[in-house]
């Protein structure tokens, strides 16, 4: 669209300046014309006016100095020829040998061109007992008339209008497509968190002051904002709804499901129902719990933009705490690299998930055998693994819940709540979160402010 909106204003531009072009060498080319007519004109009327000139016209031999003496320097840069009716020349001034074309004798004014000249002629016919006509005549170069001659003064002024109307085709385009420039940039940014279900941010001032006012009654850009602007409404009140119907979802399962385990419990001990029966119901039911109150946890995190009960922890305790909790899964499949320690402002419980999160993933994800390498350097946190690498379909949606990737052949399941969970810590602290994916593992780094800095 930029780059069609300059071509427009710019053929626009060209247009208008061969226009203006034309019209300004049409009329200059009649004003001089006029110029010259006048000249012509002031010098035959003083010459028919003259009784000196009139007593020449019988002898032609006395005419050159007659035309001298009553024109002196009126005559330079003119032709004079004086004809009989039959349109023989009875005299002719010097300069006229030296003239490529013919004079011809009527009408009154005529225009001559050749490839170099231009003449401009008067032919004026002197009464008497024998008639006369009198040819006055100015001769020009063609360039003076009509530009047909490129020289550098042409050359020079093309190129600097060519120059001018690019230079303002530019400047326009950018001055008429800023408040689009800064739609888009807006659009961009807002909708960066569409994918954590956040709301889109409303349209900044310096683009809804387009929506008011005389010329927004017609103007396309203002209906364009305002589209815009109901489209983000739209889509804010569908995230409240959508989030509040979740939530609200989720509190209401938690009751039945409670009721189901304690039925299953009664029955199982009253014998109603087989023991693995009751122990697999209750297994399922535990599970969806679980899941419920991971939900529901990291709904009030994501909803949440205030950091409460910070502490000063230090990185490699925190991890030696949560590896140690996990090795008792995993027995020796956890390697620590720990060459750094620092100091991390969080909620414990915040930074304990996080940790756990990552090496629980990176744990079932990976084959039994191979080891998850957990490193510290400076003031980042590195977990790797050796498994077949979290799906880029993930990666992309990264953040949201229940986003797991298709692991079906090989028998692993998730939730994607413990991605989701790390993704929100880190955007609420503003730790930096990354992901590399490949076909042999997945590498896990967040890089933490360095508090011993501040």
């Amino acid at each position: 669209m930029r780059n069609r909106f300059f071509f427009i204003i710019l053929t626009t531009l060209v247009l208008a300046a061969i226009g203006i072009n034309l019209v300004h060498v049409k009329f200059f080319k009649s004003q001089r014309l006029k110029l010259i007519d006048q000249q012509i004109a002031e010098s035959s009327n003083i010459l028919t006016a003259s009784n000196d000139f009139q007593k020449s016209v019988n002898n032609p031999a006395l005419i050159e100095d007659a035309i001298s003496r009553v024109l002196k320097g009126n005559r330079i840069g003119k032709v004079f020829v004086l004809r009989d009716r039959k349109s023989s020349i009875l005299y002719q001034s010097f300069n006229v040998n030296q003239l490529e074309t013919n004079l011809p004798i009527e009408p009154e004014w005529v225009t001559v061109e050749t490839n170099t000249e231009f003449v401009r002629l008067r032919n004026i016919l002197l009464k008497g007992s024998h008639p006369r006509v009198l040819q006055v005549g100015l001769v020009l170069n063609r360039n003076f008339i009509d530009w047909e001659i490129i020289d550098n003064r042409v050359v020079n002024y093309v190129v600097g209008i060519v120059v001018a109307l690019f230079l303002a085709s530019v400047l326009l385009t950018l001055l008429l497509l800023a408040p689009l420039r800064h739609l888009i940039k807006h659009l961009r940014s807002a909708t960066s968190n569409l994918t954590n279900l956040k709301d889109v941010e409303q349209l900044p001032k310096r683009l809804t002051r387009y929506t008011h006012g005389f010329w927004a009654r017609s103007d396309e850009f203002s209906s364009l904002l305002s589209t815009v602007q109901k489209l983000i409404d739209r889509i804010n009140l569908n995230y409240k709804l959508t989030r509040s119907w979740t939530l609200q979802m989720a509190h209401e399962l938690k009751t039945p499901l409670a009721i189901i385990r304690a039925e299953t419990e009664s029955k199982s001990k009253a014998q109603l129902l087989p023991k693995q029966y009751s122990n697999d119901v209750i297994k399922e039911i535990q599970q969806m719990s679980d899941i419920i109150s991971q939900f529901l946890d990291w709904a009030e995190l994501e909803n949440s933009n205030l950091q409460r009960d910070l502490h000063a922890l230090r990185a490699k305790s925190v991890i030696k705490t949560v590896t140690t909790r996990l090795d008792k899964i995993s027995p020796g499949r956890i390697k620590l690299n720990l060459n750094s320690d620092f100091s991390v402002f969080a909620n414990p419980g915040h930074l304990d998930q996080l940790v756990s999160n990552l090496i629980v993933n990176a744990l079932k994800f990976s084959p039994p055998s191979s080891p998850v390498e957990v490193s510290l350097s400076g003031t980042s946190l590195t977990i790797a693994d050796h498994g077949l690498g979290i799906p880029h379909e993930v990666i992309e949606r990264l953040g949201e819940p229940f986003n797991v990737g298709s692991f079906e052949k090989e028998g692993l399941t998730g939730s994607g709540l413990g991605l989701a969970w790390v993704s929100t810590v880190a955007k609420l602290y503003q730790w930096r979160f990354e992901i590399s994916a490949k076909s042999d593992g997945t590498s896990v780094h967040i890089d933490f402010p360095n508090t011993e800095e501040i």
